[in-house]
């Protein structure tokens, strides 16, 4: 939590004596728009992308001028640590299916000095406009985010969100994201919760399959999301040890047997 402590102590002005109350008001508020145990339990506030091994390449990127997306964006916190550390936040846009947006400007006291953009969107529903499609107001507010993203992506961050899905489910969320990269050289990078054993499970609490990936079925999926949409991509994949990735102990203790948090960067070739 130090990486917090600071940003918000050097980038949003509130005294270490104050934050904490701070950050519980926000979660509290977080949890009534939609109760995630990544926000009951914090989670949300841990600093992801700086821990990826490919954060220098990232930060770089965007300081020459590429595009970032934020897919499952929550309160925007990885889009402000990239701010706090000289990137611009006007080529920044953050992704979600529920809106927390407003909220992150709250937790993180920079309205008027964060000029990301939100769409509120469903990834799986991202897709261009047909012919003989009739729009609803959900169709349409997809297929206008599929058009502002589509082939502008330098860098899309994904974390915790495809682990949520069974694996086809999984497959089709990164074949969704496959037009929204720029071409070769893009890269897709993030977390998910993850297994020693690849397998699909079903947590009592969600009662929804799941499906685990450990590092070579993660890279199997990106093979076969190449194949599919006519791309390749190079997938580097690893488990983290719990603490590596900032979770406590009682954070992690309600996981099945053989959770880890797997770490991914996966590069488009062509």
């Amino acid at each position: 939590m130090l990486l917090l402590r600071r940003l918000l102590h050097e980038y949003s002005g509130i005294h270490p004596d104050q934050q904490s109350a701070h950050v519980h008001k926000i979660r509290d508020q977080a949890w009534a728009i939609r109760a995630y145990p990544c926000t009951g339990l914090g989670i949300f506030l841990l600093p992801v992308l700086p821990r990826s091994p490919a954060y220098p390449l990232v930060l770089s990127t965007l300081k020459a001028g590429g595009y970032f997306l934020d897919v499952g964006c929550h309160l925007g916190g990885d889009m402000r640590r990239l701010a706090f550390d000289g990137a611009p936040t006007d080529h920044m846009i953050g992704l979600d299916i529920v809106s927390h947006w407003d909220l992150g400007f709250d937790l993180f006291r920079d309205t008027g000095r964060f000029k990301a953009q939100f769409v509120e969107a469903d990834l799986l529903s991202l897709v261009p406009q047909t012919g003989d499609r009739k729009d609803d107001d959900e169709d349409n507010a997809n297929t206008k985010a599929f058009n502002l993203l589509h082939g502008q992506m330098d860098v899309i961050s994904i974390s915790a969100v495809l682990h949520q899905w069974a694996l086809e489910q999984q497959v089709e969320a990164a074949k969704r994201l496959v037009p929204l990269s720029s071409g070769p050289g893009a890269m897709l990078l993030g977390y998910q919760i993850g297994n020693t054993e690849a397998q699909e499970i079903v947590m009592p609490s969600t009662v929804v399959p799941q499906f685990r990936h450990n590092p070579s079925s993660f890279r199997l999926m990106w093979e076969q999301v190449g194949r599919e949409t006519g791309t390749l991509w190079k997938t580097e994949a690893k488990f983290l040890e719990w603490q590596d990735a900032g979770w406590d102990t009682e954070d992690y203790a309600w996981m099945a047997e053989g959770d880890r948090v797997l770490d991914f960067v996966v590069t488009r070739i062509e």
